[in-house]
Order: C-alpha cells, then structure tokens, then sequence
C-alpha cells in the first residue's frame, strides 16, 4: 500500500515538474518571439496599451459634468500634445498592421500569443483616451468615466479654439506665436530630412546589395522631390499638410532603414566567428589558387579602362538658399550620359551612333580607343571561361563551405565568395554597358536606356569608328577580330595545351586557356592564325601585361 502512495506521489511530482518545465519552456518561447518581433519593427516595447491621460475631479458630480472641451480649458498645451500623440499613434498603428499582414514570424512558436497582444495595442491607436474620475478619501465612493478625442476633434479646436478660450487671447496667441511656431515646425521637418540623409550619406559606402546603391539614391532624390519646398511652402502651423509630409518622411526612413538594417545585418555575419571559422578553412584550400584568382581579379577590374570614356552624373543639386538641408550625392555611374529629351529620343533610334558623340568623341584617338574594344573582345571571352572555372572551384568547396544564412546567398553571393578569396567575376563585369538618362527639371519624370556591349554590338561599334577613319588609318587598323568563333578553333588546333609550357585541360581540366598574339598587338601584330597561339593564364601573365594602360 505504501507502494502503491508512493509510486502515486511520484507520478504527480514528475507531471508538476513536466508542467513546470513545459511553462518555463513556453515563456522563454513567448520571450524570444516577442523580443525578436519588438526588434524587428525597431520598438522597445507595445506602447499605448493604457489610457492616455487621467483627470481627477473633487466629486462624482463633478466628474458627470466634466465636458468634452474642459479637458483642454484647464490645459490648452494639451492640444498640441494630443495631436501629436494621434499622429505617432498613425504610424505606429501603420507599422503594426503592415507587419500582421506579411511577416516571417507567423510560424514560430508562441507567435500567435504575441499576434494576440499586438492585435490588443491596436485597438487604442485610433483615438486620445482621458479617464475622469473620482475616489473618496475612503475609497467608498468612486465614479470615472472615459472621453474619446480623435484627430478630428482636435483639428476642430486647432482650427477654431474659440470654445476654450476667450477672442482676445486668441488673437494674441496667433500673433505672438505663429511666426515662430511655423518656423520651428519648418525645422523639425528639416532635421526629419536630414536624419534620413545622414543615415543614408553614411551607410552608402558600405552597401553591399547591388541593387540597394540605386533604390537609396531613388529613394532620397525622392525624398528631396517631395520635402525640400513643399516645407518650405506651407504658411499655416495647423495644415494638413505636416501630416502628409510627415507620413512620407516616415516612409522614406523606413525605406532607408530597412536598406540599412539588411544590409548591415550581411556586414555582421561576416564579422561573426562563423563566417571566420569558414574563411580559416577556405584559406589553407585556396592557397594554391591565390595567384589565379589575383589574376583574374585584375583583368576583371582592368575592364573598364578599355571602355570608352567615362561620363558621370552631377551630384544632387538642392535648391535651399539658406542651406536647411544637408546635401547627398548620388553615386557615379560610369559611362552614363545625361541627356536632354529630344537627344534622349534620338539615341534610342541610333544607339551606336550617340555611343560615339557621347564616349568617342575625339576622331584622334579612334586608333587606340579601336584596339581597345578590340582587346575588350578578347577579355570579356576570356573572363567567361573564367567565370566557369571560378564556378567549377565553388562546386568543389561547397563541402565546406555549411550553414551560411540563406540572406547572405540570395543577397550577396558575390560578395560572399569574393570574401572567401575567389575571383569575383559579377555579371555585372561581363556585361559592359553604356547608359543614356534624361532627369526633367522638376525631377519627376525621368527615363534611362542601356546599351549591353556584346560581342556583335562591340565588332559594330568598332567598324562605324574604322570607317570614320582616314584611309591611311583605315588600313593600318584593319584586321580580323578575336571572335569566339576564332578562339575556339586556335584552341582546338593547339590540342588545348598551352603552347610555352605543354600544360592542358587533358592534365587540368580547370586550366584557363588564353590567345596570345605572338606579335602584339601594340606592336603591330595582327589578329590572324599565324599570329595566335594558345597560352595558360601562367604563361601569358609572365609574358607580358595583355590590358593596355
């Protein structure tokens, strides 16, 4: 029997402790998820879960009688307080349900008791809450009662303040204060604008999502086209309008937040002792490879200095004479042309032609510029083989290369490898591109084309400047191209092996293969069979430099 007691006791202890351990487990859960989703949204805790403000009257009469403009009598500051409290409230209410809507937290646990209580907060974001009320000193009698301002009671004592105060203290006020109220209020919205730029003139370096540099630069010359002197226009301290800029400034930060926010969120794992632990590893595997992807890399930073002329936008100009906002400067896109509309329309039709007047404007240096694009010919093919023995060496590292964040791959899978020591060859390298914009004065319609410089687009390119030429230099700078066609079959005579050393893909099959000129061509040689020959990268890195300076 005692037995019996005993092994009953036990069995209730072990399900208290399971219990315990089960609650224990569900409040760390709760905590976690709510700690992580207050910062994601960039909040220290749910706000405004509790009544706004509480007044407290003499009697329970007194508190029956209390009307709904009294509460501004007695402190007409609180106006101004209460308005700016339903605008935060505006926005705060904007953040939570855009985050209820689509969020990557629903499928955690205890998400649905956080959904609960944000679900909760938002039911006193839609109005200012004052409690009235009373309690005797023994705490026997007791009356309170709650009154409701929303944005458009107080919009109506802001513009007619008439019920609270007398006409004479009114007409002061406006007199007194406007000026210097609506000036402040300019300042604010300044100092709104220029967080947004400091952050964005901080962070713009250290982007490393491609695709951010342009939408930051979009979103601030935003920013500046709907804020500058729209703030500088309004005239009236209780306008509508403060709301409207202020949403979108709201906006715009939020925008610019999360492209900071994700973007540093990148810059911390590769400082973090994971991102080391695999670098460590790839270091002593990659050693091996270190003067080929060295090489590489410089042909792929060499690219642009075969290409064209360098044309670049003007910074951001900011029309504010007395200098109330910070300036931010776009970045500098290579090789884009700013152009007016009617030029715009005309380079459409005749791209290559507008190619040449924009990037190859002096007839003096076709020459030079022409045995460029020739070379470019060449570089781009040989950094596609490259790219694919850069791509065969990544397959061969995945094995350790584990557990990297799935954000870091599908943002910066260049970047990542690049870090790790390998060759970045971005499709952006092997897509050389010239750029035509035209910006409207007022800045709200703009329109850009590019022009991708293929194989073909840059053999067409390279004939219209042949055929410009004199006839003297015609034939001096005639001469067959590297076409892929053509290196394919040098390679394909020389049985794949490099012609200096007798390396090749039969020994090694990630061996890049180059076309050497045996005369170069700075020297006059041509670009014909019996001037080719096929060289491993080694060997025609310690032949000569092939990229002209």
């Amino acid at each position: 029997m005692e037995f019996i007691i005993i092994f009953v006791l036990v069995i209730i202890l072990v399900a208290i402790i399971t219990k315990a351990i089960n609650e224990e487990i569900q409040k760390k859960q709760y905590k976690k998820a709510k700690v992580s989703i207050l910062n994601h949204l960039g909040l220290p805790y749910l706000e405004y879960l509790t009544p706004d403000d509480y007044v407290y009257c003499k009697s329970a009469k007194a508190v029956d009688n209390y009307t709904f403009v009294q509460y501004f009598k007695e402190n007409r500051q609180r106006l101004e307080y209460v308005s700016n409290t339903l605008a935060k409230k505006r926005q705060y209410k904007t953040l939570l349900e855009s985050f209820l809507k689509e969020n990557e937290f629903s499928a955690w646990p205890m998400y649905s008791k956080v959904e609960a209580e944000i679900k909760e907060n938002l039911k006193h974001l839609d109005t200012f809450d004052v409690v009235i009320s009373y309690s005797s000193p023994t705490g026997r009698s007791y009356n309170n009662k709650t009154i409701k301002y929303t944005q458009f009671h107080v919009n109506a004592l802001i513009e007619d303040p008439a019920p609270i105060m007398s006409k004479s203290e009114y007409n002061q006020m406006i007199k007194s204060k406007n000026k210097e109220q609506l000036d402040k209020k300019h300042h604010e919205y300044y100092a709104l604008v220029n967080e947004i730029v400091d952050t964005a003139n901080s962070y713009k370096d250290k982007l490393v999502i491609k695709e951010d540099q342009a939408e930051l630069d979009k979103n601030i010359a935003s920013l500046f086209d709907r804020t500058v002197n729209s703030i500088k226009k309004i005239k009236d301290i209780d306008s509508d309008e403060w709301t409207v800029i202020g949403n979108f400034i709201s906006n715009i930060k939020q925008k610019v937040d999360a492209i900071t926010e994700r973007n540093q969120r990148i810059l911390d794992y590769y400082d973090s002792s994971e991102f080391a632990g695999i670098k460590t590893t790839c270091n002593s595997l990659m050693e091996s490879q270190k003067e080929f992807n060295e090489y590489i890399n410089e042909k792929a930073q060499s690219i642009s200095k075969l290409f064209g002329s360098r044309v670049t936008r003007n910074e951001t100009v900011i029309d504010d004479e007395y200098d109330y906002i910070r300036p931010y400067k776009k970045s500098i896109t290579p090789f884009t042309a700013e152009v007016s509309a009617q030029v715009f329309a005309s380079a459409e039709n005749s791209p290559i032609e507008y190619i040449i007047k924009y990037f190859y404007p002096n007839k003096d240096q076709y020459p030079e510029q022409i045995q460029k694009l020739q070379l470019l010919v060449e570089e781009l093919e040989t950094l596609k083989d490259a790219k694919q023995i850069i791509d065969n060496y990544k397959k061969d590292y995945q094995q350790y290369i584990t557990n990297v964040p799935s954000y870091i791959m599908e943002n910066d899978e260049d970047g990542f490898y690049s870090r790790l020591g390998f060759a970045n060859i971005s499709e952006s390298a092997l897509t050389v591109e010239y750029k035509f914009n035209y910006t409207s004065n007022g800045g709200m319609a703009q329109r850009n084309f590019t022009v991708p410089m293929t194989e073909e687009t840059i053999i067409e390119l390279i004939n219209i400047l042949q055929s410009k030429l004199s006839m003297a230099s015609f034939a001096k700078e005639q001469r067959a191209l590297m076409t892929s066609k053509l290196r394919q079959y040098i390679k394909e005579r020389d049985d794949f092996t490099c012609k200096f050393c007798g390396n090749s893909t039969y020994k090694e099959p990630n061996l890049l293969l180059e076309i050497d000129h045996i005369i170069p061509v700075a020297k006059g040689g041509v670009t014909e069979e019996n001037n080719l020959q096929t060289l491993c990268w080694k060997c025609n890195r310690s032949k000569s430099a092939k990229i002209l300076p």
